[in-house]
C-alpha cells in the first residue's frame, strides 16, 4: 500500500505542474485551451490526492505497520476512531491532509467561477501554486508513506494526550480555516493581476472568508476545550506558541472582513484589505511552519525537522508576487483619500490598526525565539509578557464592538452617537457596581467588565429597537446586518467569560486519605477510595468524590489516572461539574495505593461555560449572516 499511495501523491505533484505550466501559458498567451487543459489538471489532481489520502487512511484503519507512519502513531490496541484521525496526527499525514483540502477548494472554484478571463486563471494559479507546495513536502521532504525493510508486531501507539475526541474535531476544522483562508487571498492576487480592482473580488470571496473565520473559530475555541479537559491544569488558554500560530490569522482575518466591507460600501480602505488578505494567508502558513518544523518549542509542535528552509521559500516566493503586483497597482490602491474618523469608515481604518497592533505583538513574542536563537543564547517570552501587551487592545475592541454598528457612513454628529450610547453607558455602570457586590472587587477587572457590559447593551438594545421598529422578521430580511450584531454579541459574551475566569479563578492542593472530607468554598468533597478499571489500550486509577453544599448531595465527580499501553507515563483525566456561574475542577494529582493517600487539586473557574455559549453565539450569527448575503444584494 506504501508504493501505491506514493505512486498517487507523486502523479499528484505531477499533475500540480502540468496546472501551472497551463495556467501561466494562459496568462501570457491568452488561449483559453490552455486554461482548459489546465482546470482537467486541477481535477486530476485532487481526485489523485484523494485517492492517496484514502489509501493512507485504509493503512492506518488496517494496521498497516509496513508503512512507517502507520507504525509511529498508532497500534493494534488504539481505537478505530484514533487510528483514523491519525491522519492528522503525525507531521507528513497532516501536510497530505492540507494539500487535499487545498485540491478540493481548487475544484470547487474551477466549477463555481464562471467568468473565463485572466482573473480565474490567476485564482487557480495561486491555489494550485499552494496546493503543489504541500505535495513537494509530502513527496520529497517528509513521505507519509515510507516503507519499512523490517517487520514490526505492533506500532508505538498514538500520543496518550491526542487519544480524546478533541483530536477528531480541533485539527481538521483548523485545517479548514487555514486552507479557506487560501481563496481570499488568491482572489486578491487575481485582482491584481488581472488588474479588476472593483469591489466583484470582496462581494465574491465574502462567504469563503466568513466560512473559514467561522471554522477558525471553533479550532480555536475546541482547541482551548480540549486542552481545559484533558492537560489537566484547570486553564483553557496559556499563549503556547502553537496556540499563538492559531490566533494571529484570526486576528487579521477579522479584520479583512471589516475592512473588506469599506472595501465594498465605500470603495475605500484598498490597500488595508488587500494586505490583511495577504498577511491572514502567510500567517495560516506560519502557523503550519512553526507546529510542523518544530523550530519553536510547544506543547503541541513536532520534532524538529527540515521543513523550515521549505515554508521560509514559499512564503518569501508568494510576498514577492503579491507585492510586485501592488506596486504595479500603487495608484489604484492609494489610500490618500481623507476618512473622517467620526464615521463608520473611520473606526473600520483604525479598527484596522488595532488588529494589526495586537497581531504584531502576539506575532514578535512567538517568533522571538528563532531570531534570538541566530544572534545570541534564545529568549522566550511567557504568559505575563502576552497579557500585559494584548490587555490595551482588547480593551480598545470591546469598545469598538459596541460603537462601530452604531456609526452611518460618512460624517456623522458625534453628540447624536453619544445620545444613543448613553444609556448603554448607565447599565453598564449599574451591572458593574453590581459585580463589586458580588465579591469582584478587582479594579483592572472592573474596568473591563464594563466596557464589556457597554458594548453588549449597546448591541443589545440595537437589536431591540430594530426589531420594535421592523418586526421579528428583519431578522431574517437583514442577516448581514444582524449576523454582524450577533456575531459581535458572541464575542462580547466571550471577553465577559475570559475576564472573569482570569481574575477569579482559585485552587487549593489537598492530601487526604479515602473517606475523608474536606471544604472548599461553599463545597464539601467527600474522597471515596481507589478504583481500578481495565480498558482496551489503558488503565485508570479513580477516585469517585460526591460532592456536597450544605447537607445536599450535588454531584459525584470522577477525576482519574490513565495508564496507556506503550506507556509509563501517568495522565490525568480531570473531574468537571459545570454550572452558569463558574465550573467545578477537579485533578487527580498524585496518590499511593500502599500508603492509601490521595493528593487533589482542586480549582474554581468562574463563568467558563460561557467561552463555549460565546462561541456558538458567534458561529450561529456569523452562518445566519452568510446564508442570507445575496438575497439582501
Amino acid at each position: 500500500m506504501g508504493k501505491l499511495g506514493f505512486l498517487l501523491q507523486f502523479f499528484s505533484f505531477l499533475a500540480g505542474l502540468s496546472a501551472i505550466f497551463f495556467l501561466v501559458s494562459n496568462l501570457l498567451n491568452k488561449k483559453d485551451s490552455s486554461r482548459k487543459y489546465a482546470e482537467y489538471s486541477i481535477i486530476l489532481q485532487a481526485l489523485l490526492t484523494t485517492m492517496a489520502s484514502i489509501v493512507l487512511v485504509v493503512a492506518l484503519a488496517k494496521s498497516d505497520f509496513s508503512i512507517e507512519y502507520v507504525a509511529q502513531y498508532t497500534d493494534r490496541s488504539l481505537p478505530f476512531i484514533y487510528k483514523i484521525s491519525a491522519f492528522w496526527a503525525g507531521q507528513a499525514g497532516s501536510l497530505l491532509f492540507w494539500g487535499w483540502l487545498v485540491s478540493l477548494a481548487g475544484i470547487i472554484e474551477v466549477f463555481r467561477m464562471k467568468n473565463e478571463d485572466n482573473y480565474k486563471s490567476s485564482v487557480l494559479l495561486m491555489v494550485t501554486v499552494t496546493t503543489t507546495f504541500f505535495l513537494i513536502l509530502t513527496n520529497f521532504a517528509t513521505n507519509p508513506f515510507n516503507t519499512l525493510n523490517f517487520v514490526v508486531p505492533d506500532g508505538n501507539g498514538m500520543n496518550p494526550l491526542l487519544q480524546n475526541p478533541g483530536m477528531l474535531y480541533h485539527p481538521p476544522t483548523l485545517y479548514l480555516g487555514f486552507v479557506g483562508l487560501t481563496i481570499p487571498f488568491a482572489h486578491a492576487f487575481a485582482a491584481l493581476v488581472s488588474k479588476n480592482l472593483g469591489s466583484n473580488w470582496v462581494k465574491d470571496v465574502r462567504s469563503w472568508t466568513i466560512i473559514s473565520w467561522v471554522f477558525l473559530t471553533i479550532g480555536i475555541v475546541l482547541g482551548g476545550q480540549w486542552a481545559y479537559v484533558e492537560l489537566g491544569w484547570g486553564g483553557y488558554w496559556a499563549w503556547d506558541p502553537v496556540e499563538n500560530a492559531s490566533l494571529l490569522p484570526w486576528i487579521t482575518a477579522t479584520g479583512f472582513l471589516h475592512s473588506a466591507i469599506i472595501y465594498e460600501k465605500r470603495d475605500k480602505l484598498k490597500l488595508w484589505t488587500f494586505v490583511l488578505a495577504w498577511i491572514s494567508f502567510e500567517l495560516c502558513i506560519l502557523g503550519t511552519f512553526i507546529t510542523r518544523s518544530g523550530v519553536i518549542d510547544s506543547v503541541h509542535s513536532f520534532g524538529k525537522s527540515s521543513l523550515g528552509v521549505f515554508f521560509v521559500i514559499f512564503m518569501i516566493a508568494t510576498s514577492v508576487a503579491f507585492f510586485y503586483y501592488i506596486w504595479k497597482n500603487k495608484a489604484r490602491v492609494d489610500e490618500s483619500s481623507e476618512i473622517n474618523l467620526i464615521s463608520k469608515e473611520g473606526l473600520f481604518y483604525f479598527s484596522n490598526w488595532v488588529f494589526f497592533g495586537l497581531m504584531f505583538v502576539i506575532l514578535f513574542g512567538t517568533t522571538m525565539p528563532i531570531f534570538t536563537q541566530i544572534f545570541a543564547n534564545k529568549f522566550t517570552v511567557g504568559i505575563p509578557y502576552y497579557n500585559m501587551v494584548s490587555t490595551p487592545f482588547f480593551m480598545v475592541m470591546l469598545i469598538l464592538s459596541g460603537i462601530a454598528p452604531l456609526m452611518p457612513y460618512g460624517q456623522s454628529n458625534l453628540k447624536e452617537v453619544v445620545k444613543i450610547s448613553l444609556p448603554s453607558f448607565i447599565f453598564a455602570v449599574i451591572c458593574t457596581i453590581g459585580m463589586y457586590f458580588m465579591g469582584y472587587k478587582k479594579t483592572i477587572s472592573l474596568l473591563l467588565f464594563m466596557f464589556t457590559f457597554f458594548s453588549f447593551f449597546t448591541i443589545f438594545i440595537q437589536i431591540v429597537k430594530g426589531i420594535k421598529t421592523n418586526g421579528f422578521g428583519a431578522i431574517f430580511k437583514h442577516r448581514r446586518f444582524y449576523g454582524g450584531l450577533g456575531t459581535h454579541l458572541g464575542v462580547v459574551i466571550m471577553a465577559f467569560a475570559v475576564i472573569a475566569s482570569s481574575f477569579y479563578r482559585y485552587e487549593i492542593e489537598k492530601v487526604v486519605k479515602p473517606g475523608e472530607s474536606f471544604n472548599f468554598g461553599p463545597y464539601t468533597l467527600q474522597v471515596g477510595d481507589f478504583k481500578v478499571v481495565e480498558k482496551e489500550n489503558y488503565t485508570s486509577v479513580m477516585t469517585p468524590t460526591k460532592v456536597l453544599k450544605g447537607s445536599n448531595y450535588i454531584v459525584t465527580m470522577i477525576p482519574e489516572r490513565r495508564f496507556y499501553n506503550n506507556n509509563q507515563e501517568a495522565f490525568a483525566e480531570v473531574g468537571i461539574y459545570t454550572q452558569p456561574v463558574g465550573d467545578l475542577y477537579i485533578i487527580l494529582a498524585s496518590y499511593s495505593m500502599n500508603e492509601q493517600v490521595i493528593g487533589l487539586q482542586v480549582v474554581w473557574e468562574p463563568f467558563v461555560v460561557w467561552i463555549w455559549i460565546g462561541c456558538a453565539v458567534m458561529v450561529l450569527s456569523a452562518l445566519h449572516g452568510v446564508f442570507g448575503r445575496k438575497s439582501e444584494q
